[in-house]
């Protein structure tokens, strides 16, 4: 989906988390669609490293997702999509 949308600036991000992946910093670099400012909530959350699942993620659910990866440590030096589905 982000490939498609929007070639350039996915292009620009993979060449940012290369460089970032050539570094010894413990980083979390996500990669997302548009924020939607809302107060829901209990949206699921999927990640991939291939493309974006879809075309938006709550600023609830983004913040959720972020704080319980940092915790669990699963995606430092990853460069995850994630969005609601």
């Amino acid at each position: 989906m982000m490939k498609t949308h929007y070639p350039l600036s996915t292009v620009d991000k993979q060449l940012g988390y290369e460089l970032l992946a050539k570094n010894s910093i413990d980083c979390m670099p996500v990669r997302l669609p548009k924020i939607e400012s809302t107060n829901e909530y209990g949206r699921a959350v999927e990640a991939s490293l291939v493309d974006c699942p879809s075309d938006a993620m709550t600023a609830f659910e983004l913040a959720n997702f972020l704080i319980g990866r940092l915790e669990a440590r699963s995606y430092i030096r990853k460069a995850h999509f994630i969005a609601n589905i």
